[in-house]
């Protein structure tokens, strides 16, 4: 969740405001004459989000495809509900050890960007 600042708001509070942002993690978008204008996050949110876009560079290696990433939710609801045929535990089991590889790939990737 944004909260919304003007920056004369930011300008009186900027101290109270930045432990704010560091404390809770919540993101300040500044406006300036009533548009969006920037967006204070801490540095821990900020060197995730890049992690994240480096990782995604990387390529579809690095993710798993909506297309799977929903079938497995599917599977995975079913699973709980008791209700998935032997064909399906094995689909479902051959999705989880696709997303345990792609989490290994990124994982051994984190350690080299960082």
């Amino acid at each position: 969740m944004s909260v919304k600042v003007s920056l004369p708001q930011l300008q009186d509070r900027l101290p109270e405001v930045l432990d704010q942002v560091v404390r809770t993690g919540e993101e300040y978008v500044v406006q300036r004459d009533g548009k969006d204008w920037a967006v204070l996050v801490s540095a821990r949110q900020w060197r995730q989000r890049k992690l994240g876009q480096h990782l995604d560079a990387l390529g579809p290696a690095y993710r798993l495809p909506l297309r799977k990433q929903a079938r497995a939710e599917a599977l995975l609801a079913a699973n709980a509900r008791g209700s998935l045929s032997r064909a399906q535990r094995r689909e479902l089991k051959a999705l989880l050890r696709e997303s345990d590889a792609i989490m290994l790939r990124r994982a051994m990737a984190m350690d080299q960007l960082r």
